[in-house]
């Protein structure tokens, strides 16, 4: 059985050829998003400690809600604690407040909750550096055991050809 895709519609093609049609994806996915505290609870190497939602009361016209997300690190993530703190003091967005507790080595993410994508973005993104980062180490350190037992080798046959 063969299938010819074309952009033209002929009633004397047999009935196994199919129309051409162009395939777009759906650039709206506002209802299949996850929020930011979903993304960061469903991440394997994040403890999630709480979250609260804030409304500024005093100024209902505003209709300003606020949102801060309480979490720590675990796990092989939670090893690299420091690099983690170093990208979050390295800068964030305007949109976005990262703060970091040293003393109970945990963060808290506050936004607003028009922002929300702009937070998760920025999740995403220091989660996929700390990741890469994590990756290279692990290469870097089989590259130099590998090379450490290529010179043991070397070192071992040369003393070998010298007796």
């Amino acid at each position: 059985m063969t299938a010819t895709a074309s952009n033209y519609n002929t009633s004397s093609l047999n009935s196994n050829t199919f129309t051409f049609q162009s395939v777009i994806r759906n650039l709206n996915q506002e209802n299949g998003t996850v929020s930011a505290f979903e993304w960061l609870n469903e991440h394997e190497s994040v403890q999630v400690e709480g979250s609260g939602d804030f409304n500024f009361g005093n100024f209902p016209g505003s209709n300003k809600s606020f949102q801060a997300i309480y979490f720590s690190l675990k796990g092989d993530l939670a090893d690299h604690y420091a690099f983690f703190r170093g990208i979050v003091l390295a800068g964030q967005p305007k949109e976005v407040f990262l703060e970091n507790i040293h003393d109970k080595r945990s963060f808290t993410l506050k936004f607003y909750k028009k922002n929300e994508e702009v937070a998760k973005e920025y999740l995403e993104k220091i989660f996929k550096i700390v990741n890469q980062e994590i990756r290279f180490k692990q290469v870097l350190r089989k590259v130099l055991i590998n090379e450490k037992k290529h010179r043991l080798e070397e070192k071992l046959l040369f003393n070998e050809l010298s007796y």
